[in-house]
C-alpha cells in the first residue's frame, strides 16, 4: 500500500512540475538588467581600489594624473645631482587599445635608455605601476569609467 501512496505522489509531482514548464515557457523573454551595480559604478568602484591602491591615488580623480614624487639622485660614481619627478601619466584620453595593454604590463628588462635618462631609468626600473591582473570585463569598465568622468 505505502508503495503505491508512494507512486501516486511522484506522479502529482511530475504533472504539477510538467504545468511548470509549460508555464514557464509561455513567458515571452523580457529585456531585464540583472546587474547589482552599473557599468560606471562598477569601474569607478575599480578605479578607486581594484585590488589594494586605487589608480586614483596616482592618476587622480579625475584621470588627468599628477605628480607623485620629486626626488634628487647622486651616483656614486658621479658629482652631478640628478633632480627627478615621477609624474603619473593623464589617462583620461588614452585610446582602449594602450589603456588595455598598459594596465597588466610586465616592464621589458631589454628597454634601453640613453646615458643622460637617469631619472627616467630609475623610474622605468622601479616598477612603480602595480600589476592588478584584471580580466578584460575589470579593464573594460575601468576604462568606461574614465571615459565617462565629467569634464
Amino acid at each position: 500500500m505505502s508503495k503505491i501512496v508512494f507512486l501516486f505522489f511522484l506522479s502529482i509531482l511530475n504533472v504539477i512540475a510538467q504545468e511548470t514548464v509549460t508555464t514557464n515557457e509561455s513567458i515571452p523573454n523580457l529585456d531585464i538588467n540583472n546587474s547589482f551595480i552599473t557599468k560606471y559604478e562598477y569601474g569607478k568602484m575599480l578605479y578607486n581600489n581594484p585590488r589594494g591602491i586605487g589608480c586614483n591615488s596616482c592618476h587622480g580623480d579625475d584621470a588627468r594624473g599628477k605628480k607623485i614624487v620629486e626626488f634628487k639622485h647622486q651616483p656614486e660614481y658621479e658629482k652631478k645631482v640628478y633632480n627627478c619627478s615621477l609624474v603619473a601619466p593623464d589617462i583620461k584620453d588614452i585610446d582602449y587599445e594602450t589603456f588595455s595593454t598598459k594596465v597588466n604590463s610586465k616592464k621589458n628588462p631589454n628597454f634601453k635608455f640613453d646615458k643622460e635618462q637617469v631619472c627616467d631609468k630609475l623610474i622605468y626600473y622601479a616598477n612603480v605601476m602595480p600589476t592588478y591582473f584584471l580580466v578584460e570585463e575589470e579593464i573594460e569598465a575601468i576604462y568606461y569609467y574614465i571615459k565617462n568622468l565629467k569634464k
